[in-house]
């Protein structure tokens, strides 16, 4: 294989520079114009990414880039690959100068996921609730393990501040602080001996429990079906769930990419496009050139290994000419030269192929591959872009070449992330048609960092003939204060700022990130704003302590001034922009979901491989939010996705109700009439939701006695018979009951009799009864209808309806319930008797018989025993109290029981036994 010695891009000027690492201050040798950060990317990366880490003064970039480009060089020639050594030199040298020159970068290797079963089969609900229960437990772990190791702390603690006799300090009983501290650690879960660990080791060293990345899951991939995924079915569902928790579940929409997916840690490159762009064209050849030249060292490095090469500043090349990722040219563009990507990418394969072999894989899909070039080719054709032919004339040498040879690698182009290689390539972000910010920062001479359009966008700017200021002045601000609305000099100065602090504020504000760091204590200083402004000392030990709102400026000022002197940081909203170019920033600063998937799908249909495409979802969103999100990249067309819950904010907090204060005993009385203390006066009365626990002690069966009282009641629901019977304890409280159907079907019968014996045992012990009235009343099924035989109710929607309501009727007072004339009840729930008028009370008595069961009672109950229509239920009108009137129904005689005391004169007599009482208005007897 012959290497072309042209360059892509110009050599750029290797000047020295002096690099603070986290051990050392090393001088190293980089290209002119490269910002500190990606010199330490590229040092990361050589450290990191090869076996040889010894670090050369004499080399740009320490000697990395030098040391990986020879050792593939060596390799490719020791391979048969290259012709002779000059060839091999060749290679060394134009794949140094793409790394020199910041057009390419290897990019470090990332482990591949473990390989679950569709998520259609049984066995993926296994796998993943395994996977979901070690994530479970580790992070668990780390949070458990972070308040047990602060709780052993202070065990450690209350024994070293203990000042005293030193088994007194070491005794929980005699040391009081140390028995609260070990009382905690145990609520939290250590047992006594790690507690005597901790005081044993009082005062000596401690270490973590758990190592603190113990958290982060381990990435898994299943196939799935893409129609479920878009219907949001049971396994979709799960799925969205596991993905929701853990952000580790990639979903593969077909077996073939979820197999590719998981077939190991894979060798990758990177190439920046921009780089290509020359005013408005595109340097095909170059790009063609460096292309095949990094899917070359790829084939030389991968060895058994998978190799895959992307793309980087997609979306920053679209901007610089004017495109969207938004609209359907952009998206030509885009999947255009993806395109030709892969053919330059696969004729180089190819080319390796009749040299080192052709890859087994390849062999078995032979057919397929070769067929899916074909198509990309035609597809290609019809692209509107001006890359479009060429596009199309670099696949058919790919096929042509790949029918000759086969490929050495038939997966090769795949349009993945990585924020590592981005940073090495000048912050060019890697992706399907990812864009830079368009406003970044850059690094001047003396190694301050400050705001500035990107390259793409001051070239989209220019082109557009835009208000080069105004846009500055917008996203970037003013970078003073002077002038500034709500809060300038003057009004600094107003409220007690000398010129002193102002100064060291605009200062600081060249490099703060917003208005506040700026005017921080450690900016201001403390001594000025505890002296002149009169901050307390324990606010000024607050971290999070804001100067401008202590000085009393609104949170509307405070954003009015940073956006006056930081700017927007953003050029979607700049009023002094056209709306199309609005629009096309907006595209880069907040791309909509729908885009991005319209992009991922049109770029997939050429890329090699699938790239699960990251699907962010909001730290409060719930699981069926997740699934919908899911559903929606399905019917996209994307190949592959990933959930990807984003962190909670800093300093989060759930707002929870206040706790309930506990209300204080009252004080024993000395005396039997001892004076209760007064209440205390209450000074806001505030409404809560307060849900009352009540606790049992064990879960014993309360057992009925031998003997047991109840009832049985009759009656037909929808016309079929049902027997209710009920047995109590002696308090009165249902403990069992029993079921029977007449004229039902052996299994029905069973069943219910079965269902009968469930609920008494759960009354036996200690379910509420209202917990199963509320949740059998109202079921439906058959059979159901009007309910005869029963006087409080009348209908029902269910055997088990018409069960509970009567229950509820008769053991809890659920009136509710019953669907008869609510006029039908009095106090006692006796009912009026028949043929009595609406508004008419009986009068007469019923005998006890009717009520108490003379088996129950052996009999004991006398024959003259009766129930008294007493008193009234709680919807009628009480009856008027006062002295009885001659004439007037009469009331009981305390003698006999009859209803025949009436007044004469000014005595009371029972007209049936003679007896005489007082007038009871006046509050004593007179018959005494």
């Amino acid at each position: 294989m012959r290497i072309q010695s042209r360059h892509p891009a110009p050599a750029q000027r290797i000047e020295p520079r002096e690099i603070e690492r986290a051990d050392a201050v090393i001088e190293v040798l980089a290209p002119e114009g490269w910002t500190d950060a990606r010199v330490e990317a590229w040092l990361d990366w050589a450290a990191e990414d090869q076996n040889d880490r010894a670090f050369d003064s004499e080399a740009p970039l320490g000697g990395g880039p030098a040391r990986y480009a020879d050792r593939l060089a060596r390799t490719g020639l020791s391979d048969g690959l290259f012709g002779d050594a000059a060839d091999a030199d060749a290679f060394r040298d134009a794949l140094l100068a793409t790394m020199l020159a910041g057009v390419a970068s290897p990019v470090g290797a990332s482990a591949a996921p473990q390989r679950l079963p569709d998520i259609g089969e049984i066995e993926f609900k296994r796998a993943a609730e395994g996977h979901l229960a070690r994530w479970r437990s580790a992070r668990l772990a780390v949070k458990a393990a972070a308040l047990l190791d602060a709780a052993l702390a202070q065990v450690g603690d209350a024994v070293e501040r203990c000042h005293g006799d030193a088994k007194a300090c070491a005794d929980p009983s005699k040391n009081s602080a140390l028995g609260r501290a070990a009382r905690r650690a145990r609520e939290l879960g250590a047992d006594d001996v790690m507690i005597l660990d901790a005081i044993a080791l009082a005062g000596g060293p401690r270490t973590g429990l758990i190592e603190p990345d113990a958290e982060a899951p381990a990435p898994v991939v299943a196939s799935a079906s893409r129609q479920g995924v878009a219907a949001v079915d049971e396994a979709a569902s799960f799925a969205a769930q596991v993905g929701w928790e853990t952000s580790a579940l990639i979903l593969a929409l077909s077996p073939e990419d979820a197999e590719t997916l998981a077939r190991g840690a894979p060798v990758r490159a990177a190439i920046d496009v921009t780089a290509f762009q020359h005013d408005e064209s595109f340097d095909s050849a170059g790009f063609n050139q460096v292309v095949g030249l990094w899917a070359t060292a790829l084939e030389i490095e991968r060895g058994d290994r998978p190799a895959e090469i992307g793309l980087a500043g997609i979306g920053d090349w679209l901007l610089i000419q004017g495109l969207s990722a938004a609209g359907d040219a952009g998206r030509d563009a885009a999947s255009a030269l993806w395109a030709l990507t892969v053919g330059a990418a696969l004729s180089a394969s190819a080319e390796a192929a009749a040299v080192l072999g052709v890859d087994p894989a390849f062999a078995q899909e032979r057919q397929t591959v070769l067929r899916g070039l074909a198509e990309r080719r035609v597809r290609a054709a019809a692209l509107r872009s001006p890359l479009a032919s060429e596009a199309a004339a670099a696949l058919a040498v790919a096929h042509g070449l790949a029918r000759k040879h086969g490929l050495r690698s038939s997966r090769l182009v795949a349009a993945f992330a990585d924020p590592e290689t981005a940073l090495r390539l000048g912050g060019k972000a890697l992706g399907h048609a990812a864009a830079a910010a368009p406003v970044s920062t850059a690094q001047t001479a003396d190694g301050l960092l400050v705001p500035t359009f990107s390259a793409a966008a001051h070239l989209c700017l220019t082109e557009a003939g835009a208000d080069f200021d105004a846009a500055r002045r917008h996203a970037m601000g003013h970078g003073s204060l002077a002038e500034a609305p709500a809060i300038d000099h003057l009004v600094l100065q107003a409220r007690g700022f000398t010129a002193h602090e102002i100064e060291l504020a605009e200062d600081a504000l060249r490099h703060a990130d917003g208005l506040r760091a700026a005017f921080t204590p450690a900016v201001i200083g403390a001594g000025f704003l505890s002296d002149v402004l009169g901050v307390p000392a324990e606010a000024l030990a607050d971290p999070n302590f804001d100067t401008l709102t202590f000085a009393g400026f609104s949170e509307i000022e405070i954003e009015a001034a940073e956006r006056h002197a930081l700017g927007a940081r953003r050029l979607s909203d700049c009023e002094a922009l056209e709306g199309e170019l609005r629009a096309l920033f907006a595209a880069i600063e907040a791309p909509a979901l729908a885009d991005r998937l319209a992009m991922i799908a049109a770029v997939e249909t050429f890329t090699c491989l699938a790239v699960p495409a990251v699907l962010d979802v909001p730290f409060d969103a719930r699981p069926a939010d997740a699934a919908r999100l899911q559903a929606a990249a399905a019917r996209a067309g994307v190949r592959a996705l990933r959930l990807n819950r984003i962190a909670a904010p800093a300093g989060f907090v759930l707002r929870l109700p206040e706790a309930e204060a506990e209300a204080p005993k009252p004080a024993r009385a000395e005396a039997p009439f001892a004076e209760a203390p007064p209440a205390p006066v209450k000074e806001r009365i505030v409404e809560r939701v307060v849900e009352r626990i009540v606790e049992r002690g064990g879960r014993a069966r309360r057992k009925l006695p031998d003997r047991r009282k109840g009832y049985i009641q009759k009656a037909a629901v929808g016309g079929h018979k049902v027997y209710l019977h009920t047995g109590e304890y002696e308090d009165g409280e249902v403990g069992e009951i029993f079921i029977d159907m007449h004229k039902e079907g052996a299994a029905f019968r069973s069943l219910m009799n079965n269902f009968a014996i469930a609920i008494s045992i759960g009354l036996q012990y200690g379910v509420p009864l209202d917990e199963f009235v509320d949740a059998y009343v109202f079921t439906k099924f058959e059979p159901a209808g009007p309910v005869t035989g029963n006087d409080s109710i009348r209908s029902a929607t269910s055997i088990l309806d018409y069960i509970f309501r009567e229950l509820g009727v008769s053991y809890l007072g659920r009136d509710d319930l019953a669907n008869a004339d609510p006029g039908e009840f009095n106090a006692d729930g006796l009912g009026r008797g028949e043929g009595v008028e609406d508004g008419a009370i009986e009068a007469e008595p019923l005998p006890a018989s009717k009520f108490i069961s003379k088996g129950f009672s052996r009999g004991a109950a006398p024959d003259n025993l009766v129930f008294l229509p007493f008193g009234g239920r709680r919807d009628q009108e009480p009856r008027p109290a006062g002295p009885l009137q001659t004439g007037e129904g009469g009331d009981v005689c305390p003698a006999c029981g009859d209803l025949a005391l009436s007044r004469k004169g000014g005595l009371v007599v029972c007209d049936s036994c003679g007896t005489q009482a007082g007038d009871g208005s006046q509050g004593e007897s007179d018959a005494g």
